[in-house]
């Protein structure tokens, strides 16, 4: 937080600061309450739940500085600097949101094609914590191939187990379920954007990070569970 020895002209900058930027990128109209503006900005993905729900609340603190009684020239509301940090951090993600792939971890992404064994797979989910791998037929993708894929795959053809490292993935694939799903995004994808995909009612078991987030396009980053506690750290407003 900016030193102020007045947390009040701080919190109001920072609210302000907020309440133009959600203006301008909703496009809003004068008219539109900045309550309204929240509850779409969280539809858009462009503030988290507790993002919403914590600038309502800061919505009264706001009306109460700038329309309350003032005694000496004071407003009968001051924050307290805990809660001018908050707003600050709040303005800081919405006017500079995180971008998820300057955030996480580099990755090698490992992709395969329907023809290849499923040995190569097997190998890289024995070597490292990949567990998941973008299938293609030429340059277009065709699946996802999951560790739950091979699990259920693999469950079903026990009694063949001399033969399994030469199957095809073409062949496992066959175990996938309609669960087993990636979804394409665009490399600019915010921290908030794939984490309200990723907790959704969809649900999609990764997110499949591209130049303009088309299945074609060579993967970036396969962004999976195992990458949102690192996303949801970047949010956190206390």
């Amino acid at each position: 937080m900016t030193e102020s020895p007045d947390l009040a002209v701080s919190f109001l900058a920072a609210f302000n600061d907020i309440e133009a930027h959600l203006r301008t990128q909703l496009r809003a109209k004068r008219s539109d309450s900045f309550r309204w503006m929240v509850r779409i900005a969280e539809k858009q993905h462009l503030i988290s739940k507790e993002q919403a729900e914590t600038l309502d609340a800061f919505a009264e603190l706001r009306n109460a500085i700038s329309h309350g009684q003032y005694n000496d020239l004071r407003p009968i509301a001051d924050p307290r600097p805990d809660t001018v940090d908050t707003i600050e951090k709040i303005r800081s993600l919405l006017l500079n949101p995180p971008i998820a792939l300057n955030v996480l971890p580099e990755q090698k992404v490992r992709s395969y094609s329907l023809e290849d064994p499923v040995s190569r797979a097997l190998e890289v989910v024995h070597t490292t914590e990949i567990s998941q791998f973008p299938i293609y037929k030429g340059t277009e993708y065709v699946a996802l191939l999951t560790t739950n894929t091979i699990a259920r795959w693999v469950a079903s053809d026990l009694h063949d187990n001399a033969q399994l490292d030469a199957r095809s993935i073409k062949e496992v694939l066959d175990y996938a379920e309609s669960s087993d799903t990636a979804v394409f995004l665009p490399r600019t994808s915010t921290a908030q954007e794939i984490i309200d995909i990723m907790t959704g009612p969809k649900l999609p078991w990764s997110v499949i990070l591209t130049e303009h987030g088309k299945p074609h396009q060579k993967p970036l980053r396969v962004v999976t569970g195992r990458d949102m506690r690192t996303l949801m750290d970047m949010l956190k407003i206390y």
